[in-house]
């Protein structure tokens, strides 16, 4: 009986594995029930450079109209308003990463009781997770230290972390900070999240110029909030009347546990849907250096960021190449795309995120 074998370099096993990272990497990253190509997402997702050349676009904002009009017995000539529009632009570059490990048939496989190409599809999907997560926030919360902490590591924040696009700080009437503080090295330990700050943040959204829009979700308007897992402790540990209790309250029904952007959610207060991202950034001191007992959650409105991709590739396309070294006793796996991603920022404001800066116990 013939049997028809795909072997481990064969181009269609290789564009298999290519379409399970892209799936998988969406599943595990944060932001990806933010992502889509209306108006009416969080992030929106920028398809010019996905279609044809370039490595930056270039889009734009529409303020509202402010004009008193006209009415009976009034010239509408010489009482026009001029719009005014605001322009920003996302860059995009390359974002690679490779594992090697040993092949099938070396006695490293044998000795082992999992597949070394699947464990290295596997990392990837994490890596592209981590990666995109933390450079949305680094965006969101205007993170701008020169070096960060995460799972222990110091990391020197590059390009490769803020999407190809230099992050900036919050716009002065985008970020507020528990005790009315004026700055976050001045936080005390007293200073921690609770729901108040979502009630300031809210109406803050609301009172902006431009207004901070919520998106349109199964016929509601909802802001997303994203909280660090120690400002969720905070609330989850708050006995204060009408706190974490008010949040158990609003459950969820019928299409709303359907939605990708309640998927997964700690509850909703406000009208906000609170999610918890491990990627939420530290305080920053007036020196420019990270204060990790400092967290800056987010709140986000329609148009918060944008993210671009090149040609052939999109946030569920990734370009996934396997060589063979060595006499094909090594493999190694890498996974490709071109992106970029930014806050989106007109006339000096950020335009759809408010930052709230609270104190933190350390984990």
């Amino acid at each position: 009986m013939a049997v028809t074998n795909i072997s481990i370099n064969n181009p269609f096993a290789v564009k298999t594995w290519s379409r399970q990272l892209a799936a998988e990497v969406s599943k595990a990253t944060a932001i990806a029930p933010l992502i889509g190509t209306s108006s009416n997402s969080i992030i929106q997702l920028k398809d010019e450079t996905a279609k044809g050349a370039g490595d930056k676009v270039t889009f734009g904002l529409r303020r509202q109209l402010i004009g008193e009009g006209v009415s009976e017995g009034t010239l509408l000539e010489g009482s026009e308003e001029a719009l005014a529009t605001y322009s920003d632009t996302v860059q995009l570059n390359e974002l690679a990463h490779a594992v090697r490990v040993k092949n099938e048939g070396t006695i490293d496989a044998q000795r082992i009781p999992f597949n070394l190409r699947e464990e290295a599809n596997a990392g990837l999907v994490d890596w592209y997770a981590d990666r995109l997560s933390m450079t949305a926030f680094i965006h969101f919360c205007g993170y701008t230290g020169a070096k960060v902490t995460f799972e222990g590591r110091n990391l020197t924040v590059s390009d490769l972390h803020t999407g190809f696009n230099k992050p900036t700080v919050p716009s002065a009437n985008r970020i507020f900070r528990a005790g009315d503080k004026k700055s976050d090295s001045t936080l005390t330990a007293a200073d921690v999240f609770n729901l108040t700050l979502i009630d300031k943040a809210v109406e803050r959204a609301k009172l902006a110029n431009p207004k901070i829009r919520p998106v349109r979700v199964n016929g509601e308007n909802v802001y997303v909030m994203y909280l660090h897992p120690t400002q969720v402790t905070a609330l989850r540990t708050n006995t204060a009347a009408g706190q974490w209790l008010d949040i158990q309250k609003a459950a969820y029904m019928g299409s709303r546990a359907k939605n990708p952007v309640f998927d997964g959610s700690l509850g909703m207060y406000n009208g906000v849907v609170l999610r918890e991202a491990e990627h939420v950034m530290p305080g920053v001191s007036d020196a420019g250096t990270e204060l990790p007992n400092v967290r800056r959650a987010v709140l986000l409105g329609a148009q918060a960021g944008v993210i671009a991709f090149g040609k052939g590739r999109s946030a569920n396309t990734y370009k996934l190449v396997e060589e063979l070294f060595d006499y094909q006793r090594e493999l190694g796996v890498a996974a490709k795309t071109v992106f970029g991603f930014k806050k989106t920022v007109f006339d000096g404001e950020d335009f759809g995120s408010i930052v709230l800066a609270t104190a933190v116990k350390p984990a």
